[in-house]
């Protein structure tokens, strides 16, 4: 693997803390080429027509006549996305787009900080992972160039990248962006026939007709779609319970999605938490302390969260609740061995699931501690997934791979599912991970219930 910058860093003053060390390996290493020298519900309209017997003298009872079928909606079928014959090349170009933040982190080939603030360790992390994987490919012999492009440089924005056409040769765009910068990179994508993949964002930004557009992180309808038909399944003659929040536009698409999901459920109560409050002795009101009760909740802010789930676990022994929660819940501190909530049951969605035990998590693990001393973050763990598993996809069959995502025979740790996603209308709007794990949390320890 060849790695090359225009300017060697002074490195002098780095070497006395690992975290600077880590800042300034990364500007050295990020060459902007890395050679791995080598991969509904339908929305059914119904119409009911409503035919009346015409009233005829009564001198002969008329034949009786066969009543027309009840006209139904036409319902379009599903169209699959259609692609062109994929192209082999000799050696496959990857850019991708990273926030590190580099011109703050770094001056005059210094770091600036002792550790690098939070803003950027999830793209510092990301970048690590693919520094790993590129290892693996040069010494498998994929031949894959990485670009990487740190986009919180004027000239390395995503519009800057694209007006320059800098992307115009890719093979693949793998992109850590928000939302915003989503739109203009998937027309790019889908004028130019190159497949981009969302690596961070759950947000699908309105995409629609467009067969290169991969979000690997599922939307919030996918998560809750899933969640919720296993806790039916789970738990089908048990009580439900909708604790939903209208404190953002995520949480009230949450409320609106969930209230989808249980469509076909008669009885369904609601608690409004938007801004909770309610006592133990208020909220036990609800429930039945005879029976499990089952709780879709539809909170992502995290404070809040911890303000419900306080109050459910101040509740009397007696009152047995499963809860089924937002991706978000996560990051939620107390699900550990000392957490006020070792007597609730709780589960939420995950797209990743890295086993460190694995052959996989154990080598990267090992190359993450040797190179930088400490153990790797999940986040080292999905960029080496992404640049490994699309690196071996585009040398086994090109750069159209779309009809074969299917094999994620060399995904390191993921089972990925990706799948055409549709409106209700059964319009096709892009690919999706529809690949969920349901993490259960009880007695202060995590199963996964959902692999």
């Amino acid at each position: 693997m060849l790695l090359h910058t225009n300017k060697t860093p002074d490195v002098s003053s780095a070497t006395s803390y690992p975290f600077m060390n880590k800042i300034v390996k990364v500007t050295f290493l990020l060459s902007i080429c890395i050679l791995a020298n080598t991969p509904s519900t339908q929305a059914q309209f119904w119409k009911k027509i409503f035919h009346k017997e015409e009233k005829k003298p009564v001198r002969k009872a008329p034949p009786k006549e066969t009543k027309p079928a009840p006209e139904t909606a036409h319902v379009k079928t599903k169209k699959a996305p259609e692609y062109p014959v994929s192209k082999k090349d000799s050696v496959y170009t990857i850019d991708v787009l990273l926030p590190l933040y580099l011109n703050a982190l770094v001056k005059d080939g210094k770091a600036v900080y002792q550790k690098p603030p939070d803003y950027a360790m999830g793209a510092i992390n990301f970048y690590e992972g693919i520094t790993i994987a590129a290892q693996v490919l040069n010494s498998q012999n994929v031949k894959v160039n990485i670009n990487i492009h740190d986009i919180t440089q004027d000239s390395a924005k995503s519009a800057a990248l694209i007006s320059t056409h800098k992307l115009d040769n890719s093979s693949l765009i793998l992109a850590y962006v928000q939302s915003n910068d989503i739109p203009a990179i998937a027309k790019f994508a889908k004028q130019k026939n190159i497949n981009f993949i969302s690596a961070l964002s759950p947000a699908d930004a309105d995409i629609k007709e467009n067969p290169y557009f991969v979000l690997i992180q599922p939307t919030l309808a996918t998560h809750i779609d899933q969640l919720v038909k296993f806790a039916l399944n789970k738990y089908a003659h048990h009580p439900k319970y909708i604790l939903n929040s209208t404190g953002t536009g995520a949480e009230i698409e949450a409320y609106q999605q969930i209230k989808r999901s249980l469509t076909d459920q008669k009885e369904v109560k609601e608690i409004d938490c938007t801004h909770f409050n309610l006592s133990a002795d208020a909220l036990a009101k609800h429930f039945d302390s005879t029976k499990t009760n089952v709780l879709i909740v539809g909170t992502l802010d995290i404070a809040n969260t911890e303000k419900i789930l306080n109050t459910l676990a101040a509740l009397p022994r007696a009152y047995h609740f499963e809860i089924f929660g937002m991706p978000s819940w996560k990051y939620l501190k107390g699900l550990s061995q000392s957490s006020n909530y070792m007597g609730l049951s709780i589960r939420y969605t995950t797209p990743f699931y890295y086993d460190p035990t694995t052959a996989s998590g154990k080598y990267v693990t090992e190359e993450y501690n040797k190179t930088y001393g400490s153990d790797p973050s999940e986040m080292v763990y999905r960029g080496y997934e992404s640049v490994y598993w699309f690196g071996k996809l585009l040398q086994r069959y090109g750069t159209i791979f779309n009809n074969n995502l299917k094999d994620a025979s060399d995904a390191p740790f993921t089972h990925y599912e990706i799948k055409p996603s549709y409106n209700r209308d059964n319009d096709f709007l892009y690919l999706e991970n529809n690949k969920l794990y349901i993490l259960h949390y009880q007695n202060g320890g995590y199963v996964v219930d959902g692999n």
